[in-house]
Protein backbone atom coordinates (compact mmCIF):
# COMPACT_ATOMS: atom_id res chain seq x y z
CA UNK A 1 0.00 0.00 0.00
CA UNK A 2 2.89 2.60 0.70
CA UNK A 3 4.57 2.23 -2.67
CA UNK A 4 1.13 2.74 -4.65
CA UNK A 5 0.84 6.08 -2.10
CA UNK A 6 4.65 7.01 -3.17
CA UNK A 7 3.30 6.04 -6.78
CA UNK A 8 0.79 8.50 -6.47
CA UNK A 9 2.98 11.20 -4.65
CA UNK A 10 5.86 11.01 -7.20
CA UNK A 11 3.08 11.38 -10.02
CA UNK A 12 1.84 14.35 -8.68
CA UNK A 13 5.25 15.88 -8.07
CA UNK A 14 6.25 15.47 -11.69
CA UNK A 15 2.70 16.87 -12.91
CA UNK A 16 3.88 19.87 -11.01
CA UNK A 17 6.84 19.76 -12.01
CA UNK A 18 5.80 19.64 -16.03
CA UNK A 19 3.04 22.49 -15.11
CA UNK A 20 5.79 24.12 -13.30
CA UNK A 21 7.78 24.08 -16.23
CA UNK A 22 5.05 25.56 -19.05
CA UNK A 23 4.46 28.46 -16.89
CA UNK A 24 8.28 29.25 -17.03
CA UNK A 25 8.21 28.80 -20.81
CA UNK A 26 4.92 30.84 -21.04
CA UNK A 27 6.21 33.54 -18.63
CA UNK A 28 9.48 33.85 -21.36
CA UNK A 29 7.52 34.05 -24.08
CA UNK A 30 4.97 36.77 -22.61
CA UNK A 31 8.11 38.63 -21.59
CA UNK A 32 9.16 38.33 -25.34
CA UNK A 33 6.03 39.90 -26.45
CA UNK A 34 5.83 42.36 -24.15
CA UNK A 35 9.62 43.52 -25.13
CA UNK A 36 8.32 43.35 -28.37
CA UNK A 37 4.96 45.26 -27.66
CA UNK A 38 6.91 47.74 -26.27
CA UNK A 39 9.35 48.84 -29.16
CA UNK A 40 5.92 48.68 -31.60
CA UNK A 41 4.68 51.23 -29.04
CA UNK A 42 7.72 53.45 -29.56
CA UNK A 43 8.13 53.15 -33.15
CA UNK A 44 4.48 54.05 -33.35
CA UNK A 45 5.08 56.85 -30.71
CA UNK A 46 7.96 58.36 -32.86
CA UNK A 47 5.82 58.24 -35.99
CA UNK A 48 2.76 59.90 -34.11
CA UNK A 49 5.30 62.51 -32.66
CA UNK A 50 6.42 63.10 -36.61
CA UNK A 51 3.26 63.28 -38.33
CA UNK A 52 2.82 66.10 -34.72
CA UNK A 53 5.27 68.23 -35.73
CA UNK A 54 4.34 68.22 -39.81
CA UNK A 55 1.19 69.21 -38.66
CA UNK A 56 2.26 72.13 -36.03
CA UNK A 57 4.73 73.15 -38.88
CA UNK A 58 1.66 73.03 -41.96
CA UNK A 59 -0.77 74.71 -39.23
CA UNK A 60 2.02 77.60 -38.58
CA UNK A 61 2.47 77.65 -42.90
CA UNK A 62 -1.10 78.23 -43.28
CA UNK A 63 -1.16 81.04 -40.43
CA UNK A 64 1.57 83.28 -42.35
CA UNK A 65 -0.20 82.95 -44.92
CA UNK A 66 -3.23 83.99 -43.93
CA UNK A 67 -1.49 86.81 -42.54
CA UNK A 68 0.28 88.02 -45.43
CA UNK A 69 -2.63 87.39 -47.90
CA UNK A 70 -4.69 89.98 -45.25
CA UNK A 71 -1.72 92.27 -45.38
CA UNK A 72 -1.60 92.24 -49.15
CA UNK A 73 -5.16 93.13 -49.15
CA UNK A 74 -4.87 95.50 -46.85
CA UNK A 75 -2.42 97.43 -48.89
CA UNK A 76 -4.52 97.10 -52.24
CA UNK A 77 -7.97 98.61 -50.32
CA UNK A 78 -5.85 101.22 -48.85
CA UNK A 79 -4.47 102.82 -52.11
CA UNK A 80 -5.73 104.75 -54.52
CA UNK A 81 -6.19 104.64 -58.22
CA UNK A 82 -3.71 107.36 -58.38
CA UNK A 83 -1.10 105.42 -56.25
CA UNK A 84 -1.36 102.46 -58.46
CA UNK A 85 -1.82 104.21 -61.75
CA UNK A 86 -4.79 102.58 -62.52
CA UNK A 87 -8.26 105.04 -63.61
CA UNK A 88 -11.04 104.74 -61.52
CA UNK A 89 -14.37 103.55 -63.43
CA UNK A 90 -17.98 104.10 -61.52
CA UNK A 91 -20.29 101.20 -61.18
CA UNK A 92 -23.20 103.50 -62.37
CA UNK A 93 -22.16 104.44 -65.55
Amino acid sequence: MSLDLLNQLEAKVQTTVDALNQLRQEVEQLKEENTSLKEEKQAWESKLGDLLNKFSSLEATAQETTLTSEVTASDEEGSSPSDTGETQVSRWS
